[in-house]
């Protein structure tokens, strides 16, 4: 009957074990799946997960580096069902059995500390002592994958591959160490002394693990934190940019009716005088000064028409011919916001079509609103293709302090109003297109 108490014990210390991971990789991923449902995958990698435990319970006392398995378990089982770069699914597993070792390890060393026995009882003896282990281990890895996973679901997003290689590889050095020891803790007949020095040096490798983390994510934090305050810069400055140009362009206006009056003046006077032939060159001049003016573009929005007036004035006075089909409806979105993401997305195209031949210089601007969504579709000629050289589009200016903002602007304004954003060529022209959902 005893015996009987026990397995049923084991089992459901298992079970909960394994949902405690499983719940622990989902969350990691927001239950995005690849296949089957919530309940399905749950059921699968629970019963899957406990049979892994019980088989390697059956084998050995202790598993020591035979954790791997769980480990291995843990890649495949994100591999078939989550959805998720491979990279942040071994780190996410990775990460599940550095927890299960250890407050394990944890765990049982301070169990071996209080009752003062023989540390392999622990893990094989029908005991008191091997009831409140399972407890207490049970207790301190729920707590452990609940906190961390609060903090994978606020900065999964945050860790690039390089940081998220260093402390996988942290991880897994540590993983060995750990495992090595604790072998050596329930397996060698060590005196009391050098059995705690041993567990000191485990809880050392942990902390090392937890400072090395912390360390790398506060990094990163830090650098996010200085690459918002650039692009919060930029876009303020783009914000002032086109406000004083659309101050230019009303003074532009007053001088033009100005201009105009004195010129129809002189040529109606001309006319009187007989004077047909210098009247006509005054209008002939005045014709293509004006041709060289600016072609107004009136969205119903001041500072959209100052972005694309602007920009697509200078885009024509550099050779560049300039297409522009924008739907009045553009609510919904802050004027700053669309300033830095139409000014960002010409002045990239801007660049790249003046390094075209003279009829290979083309912009088109699409501005389109359908429902809640306003799609932005920037096109321009290129000389040849950018991906193929620059894939990650990284800027290629000399002074990367102040600039190479462009596209992490564009990233963070489509983030923002929870809309994508998408750069791929077709033939000889770069195509940008953003899609905001616009805020009603």
């Amino acid at each position: 009957m005893q015996n009987v108490m026990w397995i049923l014990l084991e089992t459901a210390t298992n079970i909960l074990e394994s949902f405690l991971c499983i719940h622990f990789l989902i969350g990691a991923f927001d239950g995005k799946f690849r296949v089957l449902n919530l309940k399905k995958v749950y059921i699968i990698g629970i019963v899957g997960y406990t049979v892994v435990i019980t088989v390697l319970n059956k084998i050995t006392e202790y598993e020591g580096l035979l954790g791997l398995i769980y480990g291995v378990y843990f890649i495949i089982f994100s591999l078939i069902f989550l959805r998720g770069s491979i990279l942040k699914k071994i780190f996410v597993s990775i990460l599940t059995l550095i927890c299960l070792i250890s407050t394990a390890t944890v765990s049982g060393n301070i169990l071996f500390s209080v009752f003062n026995g023989d540390p392999m009882t622990i893990y094989t003896e029908q005991s008191f002592e091997r009831f409140i282990f399972m407890i207490f281990g049970i207790a301190l890895l729920a707590y452990v994958l609940a906190f961390l996973s609060r903090f994978i679901n606020v900065k999964r997003d945050t860790l690039k591959p390089k940081e998220l290689v260093l402390i996988l590889s942290v991880l897994s050095i540590s993983f060995f160490i750990v495992a090595i020891l604790q072998v050596l803790i329930l397996t060698e007949n060590i005196c009391r002394e050098n059995l705690n020095l041993l567990m000191l040096s485990e809880f050392g490798m942990i902390l090392i693990n937890i400072l090395c983390f912390y360390i790398t994510v506060n990094l990163n934090e830090t650098h996010i934190r200085e690459e918002q305050l650039m692009i919060d810069k930029r876009r303020s400055e783009y914000n002032q940019q086109y406000a004083e140009t659309v101050k230019e362009q009303y003074n532009q206006t007053r001088r033009l009716r100005h201009d105009l009056k004195q010129y129809a003046g002189t040529v109606l006077a001309l006319l009187n005088d007989g004077k047909i032939d210098k009247a006509r060159e005054i209008a002939e001049e005045q014709c293509e000064s004006l041709s060289k003016i600016e072609t107004v573009i009136n969205t119903g929005n001041d500072f959209l028409n100052a972005i694309l007036n602007s920009k697509l004035s200078l885009a024509k006075s550099n050779g560049i011919d300039v297409l522009c089909s924008v739907e009045n409806n553009i609510s919904g979105i802050e004027d700053i916001d669309l300033c830095s993401l139409i000014g960002n997305l010409l002045d990239n195209a801007i660049a790249a079509a003046e390094k075209c031949g003279g009829e290979l210089r083309l912009i088109e601007v699409k501005i389109l609103s359908v429902k809640s969504r306003l799609t932005v579709v920037v096109r321009n000629s290129i000389p040849h293709s950018v991906l193929e050289e620059n894939p990650k589009l990284k800027s290629t200016k000399q002074d990367n302090v102040n600039h190479g903002f462009g596209i992490k602007t564009i990233k963070y304004i489509a983030e923002k109003y929870n809309g994508k954003f998408d750069f791929y060529e077709e033939g000889l022209t770069f195509v940008s297109r953003v899609e905001l959902r616009r805020v009603m």
